[in-house]
């Protein structure tokens, strides 16, 4: 019987681990992931990957169409496309993590403690939250960068502030959920600070959406970096963009599509990878029950 109890143990103590490395198993082949992971390594490799710098011209192959020595052509300047891709990859991915880790490294604690204060100072953060969300993006990123000036750090800025009232938002709505559950109640009554009560203890149960919220962050990102470019608000001519590329495509649509063609598809295809992992992340955290 000791036998048969011990047996039944260490297959209780087998079965997460095993799930977990299924589950690590399949993310790994997940396409979404895998090729998240492509991006980013030819964009930290890119001076590997292309024998051409960025910026570097070539006035005998103006508009050159895709061969072996420009494997995606050549813009207006004679500047190879995949080195400006790759590296303007750098920049995409720079300013979409970078502006959502600050969105949500300032967003989240703003959101945790105003939820559980409540009160004066809950009304006052949340209406100058549902103020910032009541202006379209574009136009109140657009409004930051023409006050700070165009480049790339202004723009990473600028969509952070953008970024930050989604984070506060999900992590108010999740302190409001959960401030008055049994266990937030038995800290408050063992003499916890408050600090310690939003921070150690109602912060890891409401984790699981500011998680999921991170990739379609990064995604939105991406875009508003994209649009700024394309605006001419965002990176500034020579340094390589995704949104800049294709505005300067616009002219040479007919002479040259696959100048606008690879950049477009850049955005788009990164754009549904962030989204499919962002979905990804939430059916894992609905259908694991130890979360």
């Amino acid at each position: 019987m000791v036998m048969a109890l011990s047996s039944r143990t260490l297959a209780s103590h087998a079965a997460p681990r095993r799930e977990r490395r299924r589950s690590g198993r399949t993310a790994a082949a997940d396409p979404g992931i895998a090729f998240l992971v492509v991006v980013a390594a030819a964009a930290v490799a890119a001076p590997l990957l292309t024998r051409y710098g960025p910026t570097d011209m070539s006035k005998n192959a103006v508009l050159a169409f895709p061969s072996w020595s420009h494997l995606m052509g050549t813009d207006q300047f004679g500047r190879d496309i995949l080195s400006r891709l790759l590296y303007g990859a750098r920049t995409a991915l720079a300013v979409g993590v970078g502006a959502t880790a600050i969105a949500a490294v300032c967003g989240v604690p703003l959101g945790l403690w105003t939820g559980f204060k409540g009160g004066t100072v809950d009304a006052i953060a949340m209406r100058g939250v549902d103020t910032l969300m009541a202006i379209p993006a574009v136009l109140l990123a657009m409004a930051l960068v023409a006050v700070a000036g165009p480049g790339s750090l202004n723009v990473a800025v600028a969509v952070a502030v953008v970024g930050l009232p989604q984070f506060a938002r999900i992590a108010r709505a999740g302190v409001l959920a959960h401030r008055r559950m049994e266990y937030v109640e038995a800290s408050v009554a063992a003499g916890a600070h408050d600090v310690r009560i939003v921070f150690r203890t109602i912060l890891p149960n409401v984790l699981s959406p500011v998680l999921i919220q991170i990739p379609i962050g990064v995604s939105r990102a991406i875009l508003l970096e994209a649009s700024l470019s394309f605006l001419g608000l965002g990176t500034q001519p020579p340094q390589p963009s995704w949104g800049l590329m294709i505005s300067e495509s616009r002219e040479y649509m007919y002479a040259a599509p696959w100048y606008g063609i690879f950049p477009g598809a850049a955005i788009a295809l990164t754009v549904l990878a962030l989204n499919h992992v962002a979905d990804r992340v939430r059916s894992q955290w609905r259908t694991d029950p130890a979360r």
